[in-house]
């Protein structure tokens, strides 16, 4: 493909090893590992970036929101690994599925150009962020991205917006962060639930 059109993006199973992928073609145009619909999406649009038509397309490119224009809420990951005995959310929305960081970067700079101020991280368990995809990298601008907390928060923290975090739990990595609130890189701020003191309620 590569010696037919010049201009390949490789995704699904095979995307999954991009060093691999890299060393042996470096000059593809992008890697998606699977499920990264979202990054597949927009590697193409980077590729061949579609035509924008205000009487026929009905989004924004932003998308819509349902939160006052200054702030957004951007959602990392679905589920919960956790099997406290008070909550029902991994009965209701399964294990944790982690969403690639480039989709979540992806989205947060849409918003902050379109005017958001403050992205609102959330999940049901945000701490945990990346656990169930092993951290893996993807493709934001010219870079890799770890699918981590800390990585994240980093690179949320350059889109020159407030950037604030929710369901946070003190899991050991989250001091990490602490040096990026001393810099102003995100907010100082942790939305950290206490569900309960008691293991036998846990």
């Amino acid at each position: 493909a590569l010696s037919e059109n010049g201009r390949v993006i490789v995704t699904g199973c095979l995307g999954a090893e991009p060093d691999v992928i890299r060393e042996k073609h470096p000059n593809v145009l992008a890697i998606t590992g699977p499920q990264a619909y979202e990054s597949v999406m927009a590697a193409v649009h980077q590729a061949a970036p579609p035509s924008h038509d205000p009487y026929v397309d009905l989004l924004p490119p932003q998308g819509v929101k349902l939160t006052p224009r200054h702030y957004a809420y951007v959602k990392i990951s679905e589920g919960c690994n956790n099997r406290c005995s008070f909550c029902i959310i991994p009965a209701l929305r399964g294990d944790l599925v982690s969403r690639p960081a480039a989709d979540v970067l992806r989205e947060a700079e849409k918003l902050a150009k379109a005017g958001v101020k403050e992205i609102l991280v959330i999940s049901q368990d945000t701490s945990a962020y990346g656990i169930d995809i092993k951290y893996q990298t993807s493709m934001f601008g010219d870079r890799e991205v770890r699918a981590k907390f800390l990585d994240l928060s980093e690179e949320l923290g350059k889109l020159g917006v407030w950037v604030r975090m929710h369901y946070v739990y003190p899991y050991p990595h989250v001091a990490d962060v602490i040096p990026l609130m001393a810099e102003g890189t995100i907010l100082p701020y942790l939305d950290i639930p206490f569900q309960h003191a008691s293991p036998r309620v846990l």
